[in-house]
C-alpha cells in the first residue's frame, strides 16, 4: 500500500514537472515574441519577422533558453495545419481551379530551371553532384506557411495573384512529397502515380464526409457558434490525420478541409472563429524556424551568398516572367513571383533527413537553414519591390496576348468601373437596364470571361497601368461622366482621381477605401464620394449616382467628411 502511494507521488511530481515545463517553454515563446512584435509593429515591420527574430534570440544562437524545442515544433505543426485551413477556407474553389493550368506550368517551368541553376552554382563551389543536386531541389521549394500567411494578412487571398502563388505552392509541396520518398527509399516509378491517387482520394473522402455528415451535422448546430467551431475542427483534424495516414503533407490535408468548408453556409462564421487559433500557432511556427539557427560558419556562408541570390531574385523574377508569358499584367506576374522568393520549410524537413543520412553536409545544412530564415525574413520587403520591377516587364511584349486582351470595347461609355469584386458586381447588376453606358475594367481574366458571357462591356487591364488610363481616356472622355473604383489599395485609388480629375475635372470620381484615415485622404486630394464597404452598400453608391446632381454630391460629401472626422477623433479618444 505504501510503496503504491510512493508511486503515485512520484508520478505526480514528474507528470507536475512535465507539465511545468511545457507552460515555461509556452510562455517563453508568447512572451518573448509578442515583445519583439510590439517593437516590430512600432518600427512599422512585418510581425512575421518579429517571430522569427523572437526565435533566433531564445534558440541556442543567442539565449539558449529553450532546451527541447520537441513541443514547440509540434505546435508549430498545428500552425501549418490552421493557416492552410483558414486560406482554403478564404478561397473560391472554382477560381483556383481555374487558374491551376497557369500554376501548374510555371511551377514545372521553375522547378526545371531553379534546379538546374542552383546545381551548377553549388557544385562550382565544390559540393559533390549528389549533394549539389539535392540541395538544388531544395532551393527550389517555396513556403506555403508563410505565403498563405502574409497574403491572410493583408486580406489578398481571394486576389489573383494569390491564387496562382497558392496554387504554384500546392504543386511544389506534392513534389516535395516525391523528393521526400526518394530520401527514405521508397521511391519507384508507381509512386508519382500513388501520390495523385492518394490526392484524389483525400479529395474524394472529404467531399463525402461534407455531404453525408458535416452539412447535416452543422445545419443542426447553426444555433450554437461553439457547436459549429467544435465540429469545423473536428473535421480539419480528421483530414490532417487521413493525410498522415495516406503519408501526404498536412498543409495539404488542411488545405483540403478547408476549400471544402468554403462550400458551406457557415464558412465566414467558422474563419472567424478559427482566426484566433491560427494566429497563436503560427506564432510557434515561425518561432520554431528561427530556433533552428544554430550555427554560421565561413564555409555555409561562402554557399549562402549565391543560393540567397538564386532563391531571392532568379526563382521569384522566372516565375514572374513565367506569368507574363501566359499573357498575365506585370503587376500580377511580379506579385506572385515576388511572393515565391524564400525557402520552403518542407526543405528544412528533408534536409534533417538528408544531414541523418550523411547525404548532406553540416555546413550545407547550417546554409540552408540560414537561407531558410533570411529569406523568409526579407520576402515581405522583397514584395515591395514589385512597382520597381514593374517597367521592365510592361516593356516585355507577347505576341499572341490574352483573348480577353485583344477583343475591342464598342461604343462611347459614360461611366467606367474599375473592379468587379465584392461591390463592382453588386454595382454592375445596378447597371443592368443601361449596361451598354457601362465600362468595366479588371485584371483578373476569369472575371471578364464571365462579365463577357453576360453582355457587359469589359477591358482586361491594369489600373495603375499609365498606359491603359491613357487608351481609357482617349477612346471615352468626351463622353465620360463617373468613375467608379472598388479597388481596396490607397495608391490605385489615387492615381485613377488623380488622372481623370486632370483630363476631366468635372467628373464624378467615387472612390472605396478600407479605413477612416484613407477616406480622409481621398477626399483631400478631390474625390467627389468615398465608399467605406462597412457602412454603404454599392446599390445605395448607384442609387445616389443616378438621382443626385452636382450640388447634392457637394452637400454629402461635405457631410460625410464631418462624419469620418467625428468617428476618427471618437476612435482616437
Amino acid at each position: 500500500m505504501f510503496s503504491l502511494s510512493s508511486l503515485a507521488l512520484k508520478l505526480t511530481t514528474i507528470t507536475a514537472s512535465v507539465s511545468e515545463s511545457i507552460l515555461l517553454s509556452i510562455a517563453l515563446v508568447i512572451v518573448v515574441a509578442a515583445l519583439i512584435a510590439f517593437i516590430a509593429r512600432m518600427f512599422k515591420q512585418e510581425i512575421v519577422i518579429a517571430y522569427i527574430v523572437a526565435g533566433i534570440l531564445i534558440g541556442p544562437l543567442c539565449l539558449g533558453l529553450i532546451k527541447d524545442t520537441t513541443l514547440i515544433k509540434q505546435l508549430a505543426e498545428i500552425g501549418v495545419a490552421f493557416l492552410l485551413f483558414v486560406a482554403g477556407l478564404e478561397m473560391n474553389a472554382k477560381k483556383l481551379k481555374d487558374s491551376f493550368a497557369s500554376s501548374l506550368i510555371t511551377s514545372i517551368i521553375q522547378i526545371i530551371f531553379i534546379t538546374s541553376i542552383a546545381f551548377l552554382i553549388l557544385h562550382s563551389l565544390g559540393l559533390g553532384k549528389d549533394e549539389a543536386t539535392l540541395l538544388a531541389i531544395l532551393l527550389a521549394f517555396s513556403s506555403t506557411v508563410l505565403v498563405t500567411k502574409i497574403f491572410s494578412d493583408r486580406d489578398e487571398l481571394n486576389t489573383l495573384h494569390a491564387r496562382l502563388a497558392i496554387g504554384i505552392l500546392l504543386i511544389q509541396d506534392i513534389v516535395a512529397v516525391i523528393a521526400l520518398a526518394t530520401l527514405s527509399k521508397t521511391f519507384t516509378p508507381y509512386f508519382v502515380i500513388f501520390t495523385f491517387l492518394k490526392l484524389t482520394l483525400l479529395c474524394l473522402i472529404a467531399g463525402f464526409i461534407y455531404l453525408g455528415f458535416f452539412k447535416r451535422m452543422a445545419k443542426k448546430a447553426a444555433t450554437s457558434t461553439e457547436l459549429l467551431f467544435i465540429i469545423s475542427i473536428a473535421f480539419l483534424f480528421l483530414l490532417v490525420f487521413l493525410s498522415l495516414v495516406l503519408k501526404i503533407s498536412i498543409a495539404i490535408g488542411a488545405f483540403i478541409a478547408g476549400i471544402t468548408l468554403a462550400n458551406s453556409p457557415y464558412k465566414i462564421e467558422i474563419s472567424a472563429k478559427t482566426k484566433a487559433l491560427r494566429d497563436f500557432f503560427s506564432v510557434m511556427f515561425f518561432v520554431s524556424v528561427g530556433m533552428l539557427f544554430s550555427s554560421i560558419t565561413k564555409s555555409s556562408l561562402i554557399l549562402f551568398i549565391p543560393a540567397f541570390v538564386v532563391v531571392v531574385f532568379v526563382k521569384s523574377l522566372l516565375t514572374a516572367l513565367c506569368l507574363k508569358f501566359q499573357g498575365y499584367t506585370a503587376k500580377t506576374s511580379l506579385q506572385t513571383g515576388l511572393s515565391l522568393a524564400q525557402v520552403s520549410e518542407f526543405s528544412l524537413i528533408i534536409g534533417v533527413i538528408a544531414l541523418t543520412n550523411g547525404l548532406i553536409t553540416s555546413d550545407s545544412f547550417d546554409m540552408l537553414v540560414l537561407l531558410t530564415i533570411v529569406s523568409m525574413a526579407s520576402t515581405p520587403y522583397i514584395m515591395k519591390l514589385e512597382k520597381v520591377f514593374r517597367r521592365n516587364f510592361e516593356k516585355i511584349k507577347i505576341k499572341k496576348k490574352r483573348e480577353d486582351e485583344e477583343k475591342k470595347v464598342k461604343g462611347k461609355k459614360t461611366v467606367i468601373l474599375f473592379g468587379c469584386h465584392r461591390m463592382g458586381s453588386v454595382i454592375i447588376k445596378q447597371f443592368e437596364k443601361v449596361k451598354h453606358k457601362l465600362l468595366v475594367v479588371d485584371f483578373n481574366p476569369d472575371v471578364i470571361k464571365s462579365l463577357r458571357k453576360k453582355g457587359v462591356s469589359c477591358i482586361y487591364g491594369d489600373a495603375s497601368n499609365l498606359e491603359l488610363l491613357n487608351k481609357l481616356a482617349a477612346e471615352h472622355e468626351q463622353n465620360l461622366r463617373v468613375i467608379i473604383s472598388t479597388l481596396p489599395k490607397l495608391e490605385d485609388n489615387l492615381l485613377i482621381l488623380k488622372y481623370f480629375k486632370k483630363i476631366k475635372p468635372k467628373v464624378f470620381v467615387v472612390l472605396t477605401a478600407e479605413q477612416i484615415s484613407e477616406a480622409l485622404q481621398l477626399y483631400k486630394a478631390g474625390a467627389d464620394y468615398v465608399m467605406i464597404p462597412r457602412t454603404i452598400s454599392a446599390q445605395q453608391i448607384v442609387e445616389m449616382i443616378k438621382s443626385l446632381t452636382k450640388k447634392d454630391f457637394a452637400k454629402l460629401k461635405k457631410k460625410h467628411i464631418n462624419y469620418l472626422k467625428d468617428l476618427e477623433h471618437f476612435f482616437k479618444s
